[in-house]
This record gives C-alpha cells, structure tokens and sequence, in this order.
C-alpha cells in the first residue's frame, strides 16, 4: 500500500477500534471489575480474534457466510446470546466481603482469553468490517497477499492498543469507587449498557 492508503487504514482502524461498542463496554465492566492486569487475558483474547476474523476474511470465509444466509443468522444470535451473558455475569460484579463467591466464579469465567476471541469471532459485524477494509483499502498494484498480511497484522496491533486504553479506563473507575454499594451500581449499569447495546445490534 501507498503512504496515503496506510494512513487512511490506520485512521479508519483506530476510528473502529476506540469506539464504543459491545466488546469495549463488556472490557470496561471486566477492568472495572478485576483491575488493567487482570483485563490482559480479555484484551489479548480480543486481538486474537480480530487477527482470526481478518485472517479468515482473507481466506474467503466470508463467502460461506454471505452464500449461507442462514449461517449468518446463527453465527448473528449465538453471538448476541454470548453478549447477553456476558452482560449478564457483568452486572453481579460485586467486591463486598460478603458477596456471593459463586456469582463472582461465574464472571470471572467471562474475563479470560478465550471470551475475548470469542467476543469477535462470533460477531457478523467484525467479519463485515474485514470485509470492508480488504475491498476498501488493498491496492491491486501491489501484492495481494502481502497487503493481506500487513492489514491482517497491523489492524490486530491497533485492536491491542485500543482495548488496552478502555482496560486502563476501567481499572481506573475502580479506584474512584469508594464502596461496594458504588461497585454494584457501576456494574449493574455497565451490564445494561452492554444489553442495550447487543439489543441495537440485533435490530440493526
């Protein structure tokens, strides 16, 4: 790619990456919850699935899901069901003393490695935006596979970058919070704002 099409890219990833969106709100509530340190396996889980939603992109998984309608629609709800759960195990955060261990045990379930690739693997929207930036951004004077490669590469840096400033966020909301009365009304309103966000992209 040209200098002038590399830029455009990055201003476009950054643009998709650092916004608010599902992945970043439930990244919010897990950093709220369990602190930047432990928000690592989820931002590193989340890169990894954009690197596996770009690289199948690539590969032409795309198509199946375009020529499949019906795969679409159930890649589409499993991924929203997941969401919800997410959102879910989000709002019973609690760090009172007190507090129920096994709804905690549950969360924590949610904040690992494997949520975060999930997160974007079982998003339609992720594969459309692959889709987007190949057809949008690639130069057929240069070589397709290596422009697949650097976009593959470079869109998964800035996804790193990105959640990593929101899990930074979140760990810093945690320490303003005073008690475990403010943990739970935190938690429970970033769980329903993830909800309400699942429910507008299923009606989008």
């Amino acid at each position: 790619m040209d200098t002038q099409l590399v830029i455009a890219f990055l201003v476009f990833a950054f643009s998709m990456c650092i916004t608010p969106g599902a992945g970043n709100v439930a990244l919010l509530g897990i950093a709220n919850r369990y602190g930047f340190s432990g928000a690592i396996p989820f931002v590193v889980g989340t890169s990894l699935g954009v690197l596996l939603v770009f690289a199948g992109t690539s590969a032409g998984l795309l198509g199946v899901l375009t020529r499949y309608p019906a795969l679409f629609l159930t890649l589409k709800y499993v991924g929203a069901a997941y969401l919800l759960y997410m959102a879910w195990g989000i709002s019973r955060f609690q760090n009172d003393a007190g507090a129920d261990a096994s709804a905690d045990a549950e969360s924590s379930s949610g904040s690992g490695m494997l949520s975060g690739a999930l997160l974007q693997i079982l998003n339609p929207k992720a594969w459309i935006a692959a889709m987007t930036v190949f057809t949008q951004f690639s130069n057929p004077n240069y070589s397709l596979l290596q422009q697949a490669v650097v976009v593959c590469l470079a869109f998964t840096l800035v996804t790193l970058l990105c959640t990593s400033v929101w899990a930074l966020c979140g760990s810093l909301l945690m320490r303003l919070l005073q008690s475990p009365r403010q943990v739970r009304r935190v938690s429970q309103g970033l769980g329903l704002t993830l909800a309400i966000t699942v429910v507008f992209m299923l009606a989008n």
